[in-house]
């Protein structure tokens, strides 16, 4: 009240307006699906039990250890083995996994239960490399005093007109030894190709919380990031130009696979302001609910997850006649195409009733289910004495990779990326409250958010259609300006959504 005048009373702009419906900027999200004790033991054989320790040890939901170990598996088999279901179609087995739960839920000690041993594994790669280049140290140190006499003979012997030394072998200590590298957690991708080109495997980036990374593409380079991310999910070749050498950087196969997690919040942020180019389609997604507070009964086995590991790292490429090294190809056997046939069929009617980046995600699921297939086929192998690698996807690899897939994976992307098929101006009335919650604004025309060009606001009457939707929820009203033709339309923001 004014102190100089008690019956006056403040302005108070937010009286007017009823409460805005917050729902409109929130996702209605289903149940969490959960797998039974038979589907993990059918969908991961060898390896459940193996998971279930884990998910007990660091008391975690079997969804995130399961996806941890099916994105590091893929890392490592990375460029020496890629699936072919048939003639013209060939996955690489680089698997992208996004864990998604509240801060408590359990997500980074499940990473820490398959990323702890493969540390260990880079400690010894560590060490491994650090004599090596020390070996190399002093070879090469040895081969420039034998560099530096040859050179001196050969200038000598020029002088007098005779034929000149050939170069002695020991003047060469060859090439430095190579730092193999497993994991990657924030490097740019110069650096990402540069050490893809130097091995020729897979790398696996490991990331607490993927929604900043991803975020960060657009943010700072106008999306530049993005066309790399795209090939390093296809494994395709790559080449990177760099401001400093003259030559590229070129990559034979760009495989990276990707695991971390993120909170439900944050993905629902991604979502609406995340680019159409499949990026986020392409990721395998759990939004599992959190398990039960408990101490574990059991401790977990490092050592057969090293070994797994290893097993894998360990497979080789094929040598071309020129040195060169490329993918050996595991084929379908006729069975396991059959099986896969039928779940594209599948896919197609699922859809008929999907839309947005849910619908994306379902388009992409039949070479998912190709790669995870590959993935299980020699998890099962990296689990046994057998010394012959996988020569063929039979039918129950394959069989296992749609039920995982199509039964369980599908129904975690629908909890994650939305309940509904929502109409398109329902979708552009959630673009529009991002803007109005994260840039602050009070007072916009038409015109403001249609230049910001977001996606499903397109037009201007898209974004007319989207407004309504927020005047009837009481985000925004109408305010007409009358300047003596047609009125000028602005749009005020209900003041209680400042505080």
């Amino acid at each position: 009240m004014n102190e100089l005048n008690p019956n006056i009373v403040p302005f108070d702009a937010a009286a007017d307006w009823p409460d805005p419906d917050l729902t409109i900027a929130k996702p209605v999200r289903p149940p969490a699906p959960v797998m039974s004790e038979a589907d993990l033991d059918e969908i991961f054989g060898i390896w459940a039990a193996w998971i279930r320790s884990a998910a007990d040890a660091k008391n975690a939901p079997i969804d995130y250890v399961s996806l941890t170990l099916l994105s590091t598996a893929s890392a490592a088999i990375g460029n020496s083995r890629w699936a072919s279901p048939w003639d013209g179609w060939k996955e690489p087995p680089v698997l992208w996994a996004m864990l998604v739960g509240d801060p408590s839920a359990g997500k980074s000690p499940a990473l820490d239960s398959v990323l702890d041993p493969v540390k260990d594994i880079e400690r010894s790669l560590s060490e491994d490399y650090r004599r090596a280049r020390g070996d190399w140290e002093a070879k090469n140190e040895l081969a420039s005093l034998a560099l530096a006499q040859w050179k001196s003979d050969a200038k000598t012997a020029l002088i007098e007109g005779v034929e000149p030394p050939a170069k002695p072998p020991e003047a060469d200590a060859g090439n430095p030894p190579v730092r193999e590298r497993i994991s990657i957690t924030d490097i740019t991708t110069e650096k990402v190709a540069d050490l893809l080109s130097s091995t020729g495997r897979g790398l696996l980036l490991a990331r607490d919380e993927l929604s900043g990374w991803l975020s960060s593409m657009d943010r700072y380079n106008g999306g530049g990031d993005r066309p790399f991310w795209l090939e390093a999910y296809g494994g395709r070749s790559y080449a990177i130009d760099r401001k400093n050498n003259p030559e590229p950087i070129i990559v034979d196969h760009l495989s990276v696979a990707i695991v971390g997690g993120t909170q439900p919040d944050r993905l629902s942020d991604l979502l609406i302001k995340t680019s159409d180019d499949g990026l986020l389609a392409r990721f395998m997604v759990v939004f599992p609910d959190p398990v039960p507070l408990s101490r574990p009964s059991q401790g977990l086995n490092d050592q057969q997850m090293i070994d797994a590991i290893n097993r894998l790292r360990g497979l080789p490429h094929v040598v071309c006649e020129k040195g060169g090294k490329r993918p050996s190809l595991v084929h379908f056997n006729e069975a396991a195409a059959n099986i896969l046939h039928q779940f594209r069929k599948q896919c197609r009617e699922w859809e008929v009733d999907a839309a947005g980046l849910f619908k994306s995600h379902i388009g992409k699921m039949p070479g998912l289910v190709v790669r995870i297939a590959n993935v299980l086929a020699h998890l099962d192998w990296a689990a046994t004495d057998n010394p012959q690698s996988p020569e063929q996807i039979k039918a129950h690899h394959v069989g296992r990779a749609c039920d995982f897939v199509g039964d369980y994976l599908r129904k975690h992307a629908f909890r994650a990326y939305g309940t509904s098929k929502l109409s398109p101006e329902v979708e552009g009335a959630k673009v529009i409250a991002d803007i109005i919650q994260t840039e602050g604004i009070r007072l916009f025309k038409v015109r403001d958010i249609h230049h910001r060009g977001r996606s499903g606001l397109s037009s201007a009457n898209h974004v007319r259609a989207a407004l309504k939707v927020l005047i009837d929820a009481d985000w925004v009203r109408e305010v007409k300006t009358e300047s003596g033709g047609r009125p000028s339309i602005s749009y005020e923001v209900n003041p209680k959504l400042e505080v």
